[in-house]
């Protein structure tokens, strides 16, 4: 009976810290208080933009998209730009041609939607448990059972500039233009894809410098060709609530992912091949290099076989990915099928690292 006792308050107290998990939203107000002034035409001077950068999460997410003091000069500029009613000429202007003029569109579409930004934000503090209740579905569509487990102590923190999501050791920041907006398409999703990255378990291995950039390609593709099945999915040119620019996402990564994979198998297969010249932007040569466009078109094929269920089973093991994929993709006669070449060298560094690997995993 005390054992029993114990057990159910250990649960109802790992629930409280579950339901404790919110988003950290206070640069977003402290943005709209500049808009604010932007509004009434008073110029954001330099030292209170700084001023304002120096936000830790800001500075975490600011690192990782390697921005210089370039960029957020040109930021401020735009900001400028598009708030303030007496320069509303130029940035009509500049909207005619919105992917020549990137990021005044981007703070337009702050400034547009700023009211309902607003809400959006209240609606969540209103209800963190429902909103990361929802986040959690979406990640376990892509997890064993074992494995469906929660992050409470992540800081998830909820920033107003740029237009991307962003997760770092104990550390996941959402940009609120993106989150508003994938959330308005598809509530919790992106939030899924996120946790996903925390919760999934991986193998890991100790190689050598050789294989270094092959076994890490090998986990970029799988990080992300696993994750995509959690959101991407719902991106499609018919979802109408995205921005245009956000909508087909997955479409477009699997139209480019057939490339990208036989660009991959071609400097794979080459013999003899010299495994220290290779590079992950050699490899992976699109846009980025996180293993997006090769691995979304990768689940794709694998879910499109039959082979989800095998996927998630093996969701640790990127070895277990590539197999799953070549299986796959002989069952599809539009799929790229991987070279023997290539094959019999993801099973020689299978059968080299995997008696040492070991598996990490979300406590």
């Amino acid at each position: 009976m005390i054992k029993q006792i114990i057990l159910t308050l250990f649960a109802f107290l790992s629930s409280q810290i579950v339901y404790s998990q919110t988003f950290d939203d206070s640069t977003c107000w402290e943005y709209f208080k500049i808009t604010q002034d932007l509004k009434n035409d008073k110029p954001l001077d330099k030292k209170t933009w700084n001023q304002f950068l120096k936000n830790e999460a800001i500075q975490v997410y600011l690192n990782d998209q390697g921005v210089d003091s370039a960029y957020i000069e040109n930021y401020r500029k735009a900001m400028e730009t598009v708030y303030m009613p007496k320069n509303s000429a130029e940035l009509q202007k500049r909207l005619k041609k919105p992917m020549n003029n990137w990021w005044y569109y981007i703070v337009n579409e702050y400034k547009v939607n700023e009211d309902q930004m607003k809400k959006y934000l209240v609606d969540i503090k209103k209800d963190p448990k429902h909103y990361f209740d929802t986040c959690y579905q979406y990640t376990y569509q892509m997890l064993p059972k074992q494995y469906q487990k929660t992050a409470p102590e992540l800081k998830v923190t909820i920033i107003p500039i740029h237009n991307d999501a962003h997760v770092k050791n104990s550390w996941m920041v959402y940009t609120l233009l993106s989150a508003y907006f994938h959330d308005m398409n598809r509530m919790g999703a992106m939030g899924g894809h996120e946790f996903h990255h925390v919760l999934r378990p991986q193998l890991v291995f100790d190689v050598e410098d050789q294989d270094a950039v092959i076994v890490g390609l090998l986990q970029r593709i799988l990080n992300e060709g696993s994750a995509d099945l959690t959101d991407k999915i719902y991106e499609g040119k018919d979802a109408v609530k995205l921005l245009e620019y956000q909508r087909g996402t997955r479409e477009e990564f699997i139209a480019d992912g057939a490339k990208a994979i036989k660009n991959i198998d071609s400097l794979l297969s080459v013999k003899p091949l010299d495994r220290s010249t290779l590079k992950i932007n050699k490899l992976i040569n699109t846009g980025n290099t996180n293993g997006h466009v090769p691995g979304c078109y990768m689940s794709a094929i694998i879910e499109k076989a039959g082979y989800k269920k095998e996927l998630i089973k093996h969701v640790d093991d990127p070895f277990r990915f590539v197999y799953l994929y070549d299986k796959a993709s002989k069952k599809d006669k539009n799929a790229y099928v991987l070279s023997s070449t290539t094959m019999d060298l993801v099973r020689e560094l299978d059968k080299k690292y995997r008696p040492k690997a070991k598996i990490e995993q979300h406590q």
